[in-house]
This record gives structure tokens, sequence and C-alpha cells, in this order.
């Protein structure tokens, strides 16, 4: 997980406070014959505070994992975004991404 804090004046004992979190992860194609090996980061979680975001702090964080993971071997990284948050599907756009798959769900319950 990797973090974006606030700068500037706080009390010694504080935290500066949370303005964003990206979660991920790396993950390496199973083993098996049929499938060609590479390794991937996935984006699982991108947070950043309602009342800071446009300022830079998501795209900041994007770029600081897709840092983290190219350093760690990754080709590629990867997220979901639910169907109807045109929002964030905007926003990775910006930053380059392409939809590579669908995921469709049927309700049972």
């Amino acid at each position: 997980m990797l973090v974006a804090e606030a700068e500037g004046r706080r009390a010694a004992a504080a935290p500066p406070p949370l303005l964003g979190a990206v979660l991920v992860r790396i993950y390496d194609t199973p083993a098996d014959p049929a499938m060609v090996a590479s390794r991937r980061a996935h984006i699982e979680a991108l947070i950043v505070d309602h009342q800071h975001r446009r300022n830079g702090i998501g795209t900041a964080l994007m770029d600081a994992a897709t840092t983290w993971a190219r350093a760690r071997g990754a080709i590629e990284v990867v997220l979901t975004v639910w169907a109807g948050n045109a929002a964030a599907e905007a926003f990775y756009e910006r930053l380059g991404y392409r939809a590579v798959s669908r995921v469709l769900s049927k309700s049972i319950g």
C-alpha cells in the first residue's frame, strides 16, 4: 500500500492527515503450458479523500504504483472499474488505461 499524506505543520505527536492510498499487488501467471508467463501489477484499490480530489493525488499515487510495480518486474498494470463509475473510468482513461475485457454478472439470490 502506498499512501499520500498532507504536508505542513502539525502537532509533533499527530500523524499527518491521510489524503489517499493505493493498494497494488504483483501477480505472476499460473504455471500452465497453455499460458504465456508474465508478471502483472493489479490495482486493488485507489482511494482519495473526497475534499482533496482533482489535485493530482490520484495521478501521483498511480504513478508511484506503476514505478513500484516496474521495479518488481511487472510488464503491465491492470485494474477493475465498476460499471457506471464514469468519473473513475474517465480518470483512468486520461492516464492511458483501456478496456481489455468485460465481466458480466447475474443476480441469483
